[in-house]
């Protein structure tokens, strides 16, 4: 199967927060540096995806489509429309200016690297739920999204942060 745009700008920030697990804990710097970069690669996606962008047609544009679990038929299938565009563009013009931002405001504990994997997987399940056009897959990354915001929350929240994790999750 071949990778087209919309799967790269899924795989592109959960690839990053991938490769960002190898780095050592002390290379704070490289860390930061790292998630920016991979934060712009979805950015740069997204603006060549709205330059062929076509407003006047009113089907999904840049489908994918692949068998992923034949047995209850459904599909990878992917594709934007007028609504999923915006949306998508406001998800990968945001994740750079939030990474940029904690670069001198990380949230105690003081991990950046915990929190930069993070952003990069919640940035993912993000994205996967706006293109998503199969209910399963949909589901799949909406949920996605649960996880690390559940564990933004209960490490990086306020006083009541567990009890907050926890009623978000439930």
């Amino acid at each position: 199967m071949e990778l087209g745009a919309l799967a790269w700008l899924i795989l592109a920030p959960a690839l990053g927060a991938l490769a960002l697990s190898a780095f050592p804990a002390a290379a704070k710097a490289a860390q930061r540096g790292t998630a920016t970069a991979i934060s712009l690669v979805p950015l740069a996606i997204a603006l060549w995806l709205w330059t062929r962008f076509d407003t006047s047609a009113t089907a999904f544009q840049f489908v994918e489509r692949a068998s992923w679990i034949p047995r209850f038929g459904s599909s990878w299938y992917l594709g934007i429309d007028g609504i999923s565009l915006p949306l998508i563009a406001l998800t990968v013009f945001v994740v750079p200016l939030v990474i940029v931002y904690s670069w001198d405001h990380f949230p105690e504990p003081h991990n950046p690297k915990a929190f930069l994997i993070l952003i990069l997987i919640l940035e993912t399940g993000m994205i996967g739920s706006f293109v998503a056009q199969d209910l399963l897959l949909f589901f799949v990354f909406f949920e996605f999204v649960l996880l690390p915001m559940y564990f933004m929350i209960g490490v990086y929240g306020g006083e009541q942060r567990k009890y907050a994790s926890l009623k978000f999750f439930l």
